[in-house]
This record gives C-alpha cells, structure tokens and sequence, in this order.
C-alpha cells in the first residue's frame, strides 16, 4: 500500500479525513493539513468523515484548549474530570471543531450495521474501536484514501503482513487502502 505526502493528493481524489486532519489544521501545527481542509471546501478533493470523527476532533480540541488555559497540565481526560466549573468555560474548542460543518465536507452519521462491521474489522485486523470504524466506513462509501497520521493506520498491511508505518512522512494519506470483505 503505497503512503504519500498529502500535498501529493491528486485533485478529484475522494478522501476520508481523520480527526488528526482536522486537529493539526485547527492548532495551526500543520500548514499541510490546514490546506487539505481547503481543498476540499473548494471541492478540489472531495472529504469525507464521520461524526465519530467529529467527536473524537471535539474531545481533543477541549483538552488542548484546557492544557493551553493551564487547568490541566497535560492532554488527560482523566486530568479534566471532575474540574466541571472550569471546563464549562472552556468555549474555544467548540468554535473551532464547529468550522468542520463549514468544510463542504460530507459528514457520514453512525448507525448499528457499521458498528457491527466495524467489529468485524477489529476481530481481523485488530484494530482499535475508531480505527475500525474508519475503515468500515470507508468499505461502506468505497473510499480507499485515508489522510491520517501514519501511525493511525500501523494495524493495516500492505497484503505482505508488513507494518505500513514503517519508515513513512507522519502526515500522509493512503491511497488504495485493503476493502475488508464484510458479511
């Protein structure tokens, strides 16, 4: 499974965004995928996530902002629980997962049949529960680009048994993903 740098992505190129995607543009940690994301709001790729997407990106951006307003020190939800009068102001995070239902993104729900296939998919690949989601998901909508951190997608193999995030860019996409058979 061949893994190239995103800005590589041919134009027309059907891609599922995963929530590193969203978090490194919304941080400003990657010009990469900041403009990714406005590819594919001027259509110039189409992307594709889901809302298991979404409240993955939600969740990360909460704690990113409580690490950054110094109520927590590091990136824990453990660290966060039980602070509720200082995570009801955190607001930052939200205007910013927000800007996703403005990308010209299609947003794919959750239902109980993918959930079913993602199981299968983890039983298979071992994947973990958002990770096979992903990839039921993409099987589901016949998408086989993936732009994600390489390690994200370390239980995937090439068909070789071989461990895709080998040696690879951290921010890339995956073109030509294996279709997992789902009954």
């Amino acid at each position: 499974m061949p893994v190239e740098r995103i800005e590589n992505l041919p134009a027309g190129t059907l891609v599922f965004l995963d929530a590193n995607i969203f978090v490194y543009a919304f941080l400003g940690h990657s010009n990469q995928c900041r403009d990714l994301l406005a590819r594919c709001a001027t259509e110039r790729v189409f992307g594709i996530t889901t809302l298991d997407v979404v409240n993955e990106v939600t969740h990360r951006m909460m704690l990113a902002e409580a690490v950054a307003k110094n109520i927590i020190a590091k990136n824990s939800a453990s660290a966060l629980r039980g602070k509720w009068r200082d995570a009801a102001t955190l607001t930052e995070y939200w205007a910013l997962t927000a800007r996703i239902f403005g990308l010209n993104l299609l947003i794919v729900g959750s239902d109980e049949p993918r959930l079913h296939r993602a199981q299968t998919v983890r039983s298979s690949y071992g994947l973990l529960t958002n990770d096979s989601l992903i990839l039921a998901t993409m099987n589901e909508y016949g998408i086989d680009c993936l732009a994600s951190r390489v390690e994200t997608v370390s239980g995937l193999t090439d068909g070789k048994d071989q461990n895709v995030a080998s040696d690879l860019p951290k921010l890339s996409f995956s073109p030509h993903l294996p279709h997992v058979h789902l009954r």
